[in-house]
């Protein structure tokens, strides 16, 4: 018997595994899946390379990825909403954001994590052969609806796709697109690479003719098998994320919407956080409720806000959101910003303050 097995080999999976192993503490890592990879770009904040620098790995996925361009919202006629001004914004967070590829930051997560147990389904969670449990396995998390038979969810009203376009863009074209009832945006990555996203509320189907450049040349650019169709979900957190023998962290904790960008950073805080109070008090019930206190009152934040993000950009509101933004004191656009992304808030929330 395994004394600790990981389910999931996403971002919070690997990311705890491999603080866990810094620390002297072996752990057993479990994936259904046959092979690691796949997925689109990721924004990666300052406040998740917080996490990454304690990990030892923030250098490497600096150099990984592309630092984002200035903080840029246009209209879907391509008329300008607003610009931030680049100093004032690394002031605001820090340093700049990095935008990664997923399957970059997943390979080398893996190699820190040490070796990971592929194509291992998942059944009854009880019937796991290890003495602790840690639930990485992700929005359909099998660990947490054993935590919460009840856990609910419901569709977000839109659809969203993703995709790699082989082709490099000028970044001043690049940023995000606030549609009717819809949104995009572009952001280059290394390699002459440009990951795109687009939504809509209407469930139809993705038409490059919708947006404005370089919208349609890079959705005409990236294969379309290669291009990812989601149709977005709004999941409750379980009621309790943990018990004596399991735990929960990531997605399986707290899955929420990608208006803020944040999943991926919160996992990666979560990880850390974790694995710290496992190194210092060992795990079980106590370090498990430490750790959720510590985690849920952020992490529902945040689940909340981009909720809220979801439901506005989505619905006529949206409209309302675009002259709010052009009109707002850019110290609040930052601001608000600065309150998940930040160096700083990477620092508190991985310090424990």
């Amino acid at each position: 018997m395994s004394e600790t097995v990981v389910i999931g080999a996403g971002l919070a999976g690997l990311a705890f595994a491999a603080a866990a192993r810094q620390s002297g503490v072996e752990v057993e890592v479990r994936e259904e899946r046959a092979e690691l990879g796949g997925g689109a770009g990721l924004t990666i904040w300052p406040n998740a390379l917080v996490a990454l620098d304690t990990l030892g790995l923030g250098e490497a996925v600096r150099d990984l990825g592309e630092p984002a361009a200035s903080g840029v919202i246009r209209r879907g006629d391509g008329s300008l909403v607003r610009r931030l001004d680049p100093i004032a914004t690394m002031r605001a967070l820090g340093e700049p954001a990095r935008v990664v590829d997923r399957g970059e930051l997943q390979a080398l997560l893996a190699r820190a994590a040490g070796p990971v147990r592929l194509g291992a389904p998942l059944g009854d969670v009880a019937e796991v052969d290890a003495d602790f449990v840690v639930g990485a396995d992700g929005f359909r998390s099998v660990v947490a609806r054993h935590l919460d038979p009840r856990l609910g969810e419901c569709p977000a009203g839109y659809v969203a796709w993703r995709g790699v376009a082989p082709v490099a863009v000028d970044p001043t074209t690049a940023g995000v697109v606030w549609g009717d009832c819809a949104e995009a945006g572009a952001a280059p990555m290394r390699g002459g690479r440009t990951y795109w996203f687009a939504t809509r509320a209407d469930g139809g189907e993705l038409d490059p003719a919708d947006w404005p450049e370089p919208l349609p040349e890079l959705i005409v650019a990236t294969p379309t098998d290669q291009v990812l169709r989601h149709e977005m979900v709004d999941r409750d957190q379980p009621a309790r994320w943990h018990d004596d023998r399991h735990v929960v962290l990531g997605d399986a904790a707290h899955a929420m919407q990608p208006g803020l960008g944040q999943g991926g950073c919160l996992a990666l805080e979560d990880a850390v956080v974790l694995a710290g109070l496992w190194a210092e008090h060992g795990p079980g019930r106590r370090t498990f409720a430490e750790f959720e206190r510590r985690r849920r009152r952020r992490a529902t934040a945040a689940q909340r806000s981009s909720r809220a993000a979801g439901k506005t950009l989505h619905s006529p509101r949206g409209q309302l959101a675009g002259t709010i933004a052009r009109r707002a004191p850019e110290t609040l656009a930052l601001a608000a910003l600065a309150r998940f992304g930040s160096r700083e808030a990477g620092l508190r929330a991985v310090g424990g303050s």
